[in-house]
């Protein structure tokens, strides 16, 4: 599939899929060592399975003009539910850095090859209520036969600054009940390898309206991670920074409550 370059006037901002898109669509972002494919689909392909994704929508996009653009400190996705496929942690943590998703969810689809990336580090994810982490038994996983299947987006309807679908939209979600399909689609895996974690529950932050912050190290993208999380409540000063010197975040806006959870 012939690489997507943005025309001129797209050069300054990111790229938005349509919200045309109908809610009961699948949205997968695939990122591997240098590419970046986002896809709408309407029924739930199989975990890294590419076979599966011949009925889905495809916006082939560069990765270069992606990091280039983050400069601006704009988040590549806002939406209510994503579902990333990668074989590069590292871009996949530099994408996810500073976007807006209520529930991510992560599936590692192996190695390509590449140098074992840094584990060090962390990247944030505003919003987040749950995360679900699949860890799939691991095989050679050859990311680009048949992605020319997959049908083009039509770039006319790319008009936004963002990923944007369904921003905080508060009706019942149906476009992806993950756990499920797991489960009917793998059976072979265990309960141990798809991970489901509702941040913040244990201590009160049920609801979607409650400020969230997901911190989460790096090391949660490293194939057959064991993933722990701890939340704590706090605020946000006058100044937009959160009482943990240690972490480095653009200024975020002044709020007196704040689930801010840790996950590695």
């Amino acid at each position: 599939m012939a690489a997507f370059s943005p025309p001129a006037p797209f050069l300054c901002v990111l790229l938005c899929v349509s919200v045309a898109l109908q809610r009961s669509d699948l949205r997968l972002a695939y990122v591997t060592h240098n590419s970046f494919l986002y896809y709408s689909c309407s029924q739930d392909p199989q975990p890294c399975s590419i076979s599966s994704l011949t009925d889905c929508i495809c916006k082939d996009i560069q990765l270069s003009t992606l990091h280039r653009l983050q400069s601006h400190l704009s988040p590549v996705f806002q939406m209510r539910r994503l579902t990333v496929w990668f074989t590069s942690p590292s871009n996949a943590a530099r994408l996810l850095n500073n976007s807006e998703v209520r529930h991510l969810t992560l599936i590692y689809c192996g190695s390509s090859g590449m140098p074992p990336f840094n584990l060090e580090g962390y990247f944030a994810v505003h919003h987040l209520e749950r995360l679900t982490v699949v860890n799939l038994p691991q095989k050679p996983f050859y990311p680009y036969p048949d992605l020319n299947r997959a049908k083009n987006g039509d770039p006319d309807r790319e008009n936004n600054a963002h990923l944007d679908t369904n921003r905080y939209n508060t009706e019942i979600d149906t476009n992806l009940g993950l756990i499920t399909d797991i489960k009917r689609d793998f059976l072979s895996l265990s309960p141990a390898q798809v991970q489901d974690i509702f941040l913040g529950r244990e201590i009160g932050a049920e609801y979607y309206e409650q400020a969230r912050l997901g911190i989460i190290h790096k090391s949660v993208l490293e194939g057959g991670a064991v993933v722990k999380a701890y939340t704590v409540k706090t605020h946000i000063d006058s100044s937009g920074a959160l009482p943990f010197p240690e972490l480095h975040l653009p200024k975020l806006p002044e709020t007196s409550v704040i689930y801010v959870t840790f996950v590695y």
